[in-house]
């Protein structure tokens, strides 16, 4: 069960740690993104994304606090699925359906872990 959990958490991880690194080194596509999405405040909104990707991505990946960590990205996912990726009134409805669906099973992964924890192969399982 252990092995799973740690595979679980690496592939968890994985997406916002790549997000939140592309988001660090691009920081002015970072703030274009956040203006596509219409959203105000470009710099504060990418460097909230940055903050939340690394930190809950390195959290979950290493396990430490990572209920905290699951429940940060959780949030954040959901916020962005009901602000950014929503099908109501896209341009492609099918494809931001699927987008949203896709991050609905990231949140039910998050949830797994909030529920069992980051197993032993973890720093907080050696706490």
């Amino acid at each position: 069960m252990n092995g799973y959990l740690l595979l679980v958490r690496v592939l968890m991880s994985a997406v916002f740690l790549f997000s939140g690194f592309d988001k660090l080194f691009d920081w002015a596509e970072a703030q274009r993104e956040v203006v596509g999405f219409g959203l105000p405040m470009p710099a504060f909104f990418a460097a909230a994304t940055i903050v939340v990707q690394l930190g809950g991505g390195l959290s979950v990946l290493l396990g430490f606090y990572t209920r905290l960590g699951s429940l940060l990205l959780m949030a954040f996912t959901a916020a962005a699925t009901l602000l950014v990726h929503w099908p109501v009134g896209a341009p492609n409805p099918t494809m931001a359906l699927t987008t949203s669906l896709e991050h609905l099973a990231i949140i039910g992964g998050f949830v797994l872990l909030m529920v069992t924890g980051p197993g032993t192969l973890a720093l907080d399982g050696r706490r």
